[in-house]
């Protein structure tokens, strides 16, 4: 508050303490802050409990970490420029990020941490008529804040709405040089061109690249960034076209409900099956859309596309291959569109059933879409897909049922189906 008083008082113009902030004590001016910080369970992360040169075995990466958490709590103590954490998920750039916020807390200084994906949410539904708070003031409470933390940016959807609101948070404290922490699991050179000349500029910023993992293949194969698959949202499906029997209207709204159902919480398998043009490729990029908005980043590769990819990968033993492999096996959402029917290749097969075992027994939230039937499968795949216990089918009008092909002398032209 500022005082009523004339030029010629020495409090003139200057912000003091009112009574009831004169009269705080030490312990509610602490829970103020905390709950101003926006912290919640990650209080419990402090530069005294993380490790000291990180979790990489390279010398190399151990001191580069170590030279991060010296420089964090130098900024910690005195908050002044920026800093950008760039690394692989898992190398400890949020402990980082959230230490220098507990620090500045237990010091008594306010500091305000934010996930990205989370921010863009509230934002959004600050629009919305009766919010609790609105855009306007939550906008500039964030913009603001003496001291900023961002983590997990580039988690967040990439459209042109959360672009835009991003670079004008960014772009203001660039321009008020305000203190601010930005994580991300982006290299440098894939941030976005207008974020990244504010985020890496060598006269306020200090960036950290720490464990560096440069994009594995599976991104190369990942479809979910086409146009095509990026319209492909539960807003978009249509159940009640006028041309549909009753029957396929009913299979189609129940297709629709169980896939919203998924995508609300992943848990288990679902697998759609029927001819190609059913829906089924609609309904489990509706899926990937709907967890990439709310801040996820599932994968979503096209069965052939990667059947190519091994075939050459591991016949030269790229060890890309492997990584990518490895990565499909573990992704927290993995979506495989369109098993077709090079499954009857014997280490076709083998390859997918070890990916799909894998992700069966730890039950990983996986979507499959085919039009084959269960026999064209083989009875290996089709154990797993169809286990009552984690998957749940989905028919979208009958699957189409292949006969074996004639023998026939082998020849030098091949055909790929499309």
């Amino acid at each position: 508050m500022r005082l009523n008083v004339g030029p010629e008082h020495p409090d003139f113009g200057n912000a003091v303490p009112c009574r009831c902030a004169a009269q705080e004590s030490a312990d509610d001016r602490r829970e103020r802050l905390l709950r101003y910080s926006n912290i919640g369970a990650l209080a419990r992360l402090s530069f005294r409990n993380l490790i000291a040169r990180g979790r990489s075995a390279g010398a190399r990466e151990q001191e580069l970490y170590k030279q991060c958490v010296d420089d964090a709590r130098a900024f910690a103590d005195q908050p002044d420029g920026w800093l950008l954490l760039s690394g692989a998920s898992g190398c400890g750039k949020t402990h980082i990020a959230a230490a220098i916020v507990n620090r500045l807390l237990e010091r008594g200084e306010p500091a305000l941490f934010v996930v990205v994906p989370d921010l863009l949410d509230h934002l959004r539904a600050a629009y919305q008529p009766g919010a609790e708070v609105g855009y306007d003031e939550l906008f500039e409470r964030v913009r603001n804040a003496p001291v900023l933390v961002l983590d997990d940016l580039g988690t967040q959807a990439q459209t042109p709405w959360a672009q835009e609101k991003l670079f004008q948070l960014i772009n203001h404290r660039f321009n008020t040089r305000l203190p601010t922490v930005v994580t991300t699991n982006l290299l440098p050179e894939q941030i976005d061109d207008r974020l990244r000349t504010r985020l890496t500029d060598a006269g306020i910023a200090r960036v950290y690249v720490l464990e560096a993992k440069r994009p594995s293949d599976l991104r190369t194969l990942d479809v979910l960034d086409h146009p095509l698959i990026r319209e492909m949202t539960f807003e978009r499906f249509e159940t009640r076209g006028a041309h549909l029997a009753v029957d396929d209207r009913k299979r189609l709204e129940n297709a629709y409900r169980h896939a919203l159902a998924f995508a609300e919480q992943p848990d288990g398998w679902l697998l759609f099956m029927g001819a190609h043009g059913a829906g089924k490729t609609h309904l489990a990029s509706a899926i990937a859309n709907y967890r990439r908005q709310r801040g996820e980043t599932p994968h979503f590769v096209v069965v052939p596309d990667l059947l190519d990819y091994l075939r050459r990968g591991f016949a030269t033993d790229d060890g890309r291959s492997h990584d990518a492999f490895d990565e499909m096996k573990t992704a927290p959402l993995l979506i495989l569109d369109d098993l077709d029917t090079q499954t009857g290749i014997p280490w076709v097969r083998d390859r997918l059933f070890q990916l799909l075992n894998y992700r069966h027994t730890a039950r990983l939230p996986t979507v499959i879409t085919t039009a084959l039937s269960l026999d064209d499968l083989g009875e290996r795949l089709a154990s797993r897909l169809v286990d009552p216990a984690v998957c749940t089918v989905i028919v979208l009008g009958e699957p189409v049922r292949h006969e074996p092909a004639p023998a026939r002398r082998p020849s030098r032209s091949r055909s790929r189906r499309t």
